[in-house]
């Protein structure tokens, strides 16, 4: 027959030991979980990153070459209206001091603005076709509407590089946490049953549920 005090003492032991066995099942189970989260969290970021980095680059290009060639017409444009103001001015000078050749220069003069116009109307008409590539043809082409558009979905890559960058970190703080679980268990089965080895193996379910709050916010 078994003394009642050996008796408790050997419930005592198993379900310390019952505890421990089923933390260290725990803490490996959550292991396996963080790390599939850590992986897919730590791609996620930095597939976000590389597209947020390509359309800022796309953008700028986009933006400088857009606005080099608005530049460019405007001063084309300004060019040809000169020559017609010009052209205005020497066919008034003719007329008041009646010079019918300065009158004829200006009226050729006005002929040449306006050709000069309709030139650069169709040039601009034409600005992105062939033989320019695709690429080339939308940096000449892009509209303020399609800035826009890329500018918003570059702002959601970004969030998308910080909302799997926090996942991220909240895994990895899991991974510790069960790193730290995993030498409580093991100290705690050095320990065994006494009040420091409990300490230790219900610090440890302490960490390990830590952790496994961690893995829940890191996929929510």
């Amino acid at each position: 027959m078994i003394a009642p005090d050996a008796a408790a003492d050997l419930r005592a032991e198993r379900r310390f030991d019952l505890l421990a066995a089923v933390l260290i099942g725990a803490i490996a189970i959550l292991a396996a979980v963080l790390a599939v989260i850590q992986i897919e969290t730590g791609q996620a970021s930095s597939r976000a990153q590389v597209e947020a980095a390509r359309l800022t680059a796309d953008l700028s290009a986009r933006l400088e070459v857009s606005s080099t060639v608005q530049n460019q017409a405007f001063v084309d444009e300004q060019e040809a209206l000169a020559l017609s103001i010009q052209a205005t001015g020497r066919q008034i000078a003719g007329l008041q001091y009646g010079d019918d050749g300065a009158i004829a220069v200006g009226q050729v003069e006005h002929q040449a603005g306006a050709d000069l116009g309709t030139a650069l109307t169709a040039t601009s008409a034409t600005s992105g076709g062939a033989p320019l590539d695709s690429y080339t043809s939308g940096l000449l082409e892009a509209t303020t509407q399609q800035l826009l558009g890329e500018l918003r979905e570059q702002n959601r890559q970004v969030d998308l590089a910080n909302d799997a960058g926090a996942r991220n970190s909240k895994s990895i703080l899991g991974l510790s946490f069960l790193a730290l679980a995993g030498v409580l268990t093991g100290l705690a089965a050095v320990l065994r049953e006494g009040r420091a080895g409990w300490i230790a193996l219900l610090t440890a379910v302490a960490m390990a549920g830590a952790a496994g709050l961690l893995a829940v916010l890191a996929v929510i």
